[in-house]
């Protein structure tokens, strides 16, 4: 998709603050991390695609619903977390819109999905390595929606089956659907699965967009009625186990802090 207004700009500071905490030592950022890793800096280890014997070749900072709080010792790296707010907004607005796309597709006569408070940006810092083919595995995110963009290629997605590289202009977001919105629209439209090659590049910067529906109260799908039998919230909550990920934490609206 092409980026929203003011994406490029952000896109492109984020980026810079970024290398530069990921230069850091280890030491120090983790002093920006929670003990639970849902917060902050996550190390190199803690995440995978499939296996936990073949972790993601990645670092990660993840900046849940805009709530700069949530960062341990986050005074210490103000213009990181601004560059971060400034992304967040401007992807969350994005989203909004192609949601707001979808209800209007299937007729959605409720309030779409309220995804402010259970969404987050994860920027990944990818590590060398001169083994692996793939720095992250086959996988879907298990999301409504990711919105993906990168410095350097590497992104390969399933098209009939087969892995293919990704042609996204520098700048431009990939709108990835997950299995959430799988659900929502009664498996009409299907997670895309996604791998990370190794091109051994000596650095490359992913930011991400991940967004959930509310995880503290249902949301009807765009397709069927049966919100007993469909509770979409408690698998937001809990999709991150498969890629060893704690529970998502439920949030107050940035607006209510």
């Amino acid at each position: 998709m092409t980026p929203p207004a003011g994406a490029e700009a952000a896109l492109s500071i984020l980026r810079a603050e970024a290398a530069a905490f990921f230069s850091l030592p280890e030491s120090v950022k983790r002093q920006h991390g929670s003990a639970d890793f849902n917060f902050g800096f996550r190390p190199y280890g803690r995440q995978y695609s499939v296996s936990p014997d073949r972790p993601d070749l990645n670092e990660s900072f993840v900046y849940w619903a805009n709530h700069r709080s949530k960062i341990p010792n986050g005074n210490r790296i103000t213009p990181f977390l601004d560059a971060l707010s400034a992304y967040w907004e401007i992807a969350a607005r994005a989203t909004e819109g192609i949601l707001a796309g979808l209800a209007d597709r299937y007729g959605y006569t409720e309030p779409g999905p309220l995804i402010r408070r259970s969404s987050y940006v994860e920027v990944n810092w990818y590590l060398r390595d001169d083994q692996r083919d793939l720095l992250q595995d086959r996988h879907e995110d298990g999301h409504l929606l990711t919105l993906a963009t990168s410095d350097g290629p590497g992104l390969e997605i399933e098209i009939a089956g087969r892995m293919q590289p990704a042609e996204i202009q520098d700048g431009a977001l990939l709108a990835m659907p997950g299995s959430l919105l799988t659900a929502m629209t009664g498996g009409q439209v299907q997670p895309l699965y996604h791998q990370v090659s190794n091109h051994r590049l000596p650095r490359r910067i992913t930011v991400l967009f991940l967004a959930n529906p509310p995880l503290d109260q249902p949301t009807r799908p765009y397709v069927g009625t049966q919100h007993d039998a469909l509770d979409i919230a408690a698998q937001a909550r809990t999709s991150g186990a498969m890629f060893g990920l704690p529970p998502a934490p439920v949030l107050p609206s940035p607006l209510e802090c």
